[in-house]
């Protein structure tokens, strides 16, 4: 095999890991059913696919990824880049990793400041 077929080989092989993990979050399969909240400050902020995701910050636990869901209905609910920033205080209800000690959630819905962001309303328990 050539120079420019092993390079080839080799970003394949590297796409073909990269589209594994980020499947593997994709979906609800890898989160708990119950939801819970999660409080923090925002530390980075990231609008783009395959979702957007927030760094939060929490005084316990250290640093959570926050997932929303595709930027197209992430913009649906009103969240846009412009809507957190590092250093905002935010609460994130949505349903945590199965894996123990992975720190990760699934948001239902984003609260900063004073406006929330239903991310997906109909898994928002009523009231």
């Amino acid at each position: 095999m050539n120079v420019t077929g092993r390079a080839i080989g080799a970003g394949l092989l590297a796409w073909l890991l990269g589209v594994s993990g980020a499947a593997a979050h994709h979906g609800w399969s890898w989160a708990e059913s119950e939801q819970q909240e999660l409080r923090g400050t925002v530390r980075e902020v990231y609008v783009g696919y395959p979702h957007p995701t927030l760094r939060v910050e929490t005084p316990n636990e250290g640093i959570w990824i926050v997932e929303l869901a595709s930027p197209g209905q992430t913009a649906r609910s009103g969240f846009t880049e412009a809507s957190a920033r590092a250093g905002d205080a935010v609460v994130a209800l949505g349903n945590r990793s199965l894996t123990r000690g992975e720190r990760r959630m699934k948001a239902v819905r984003i609260t900063v400041g004073n406006r929330s962001y239903d991310i997906y309303p109909e898994r928002i328990p009523a009231r």
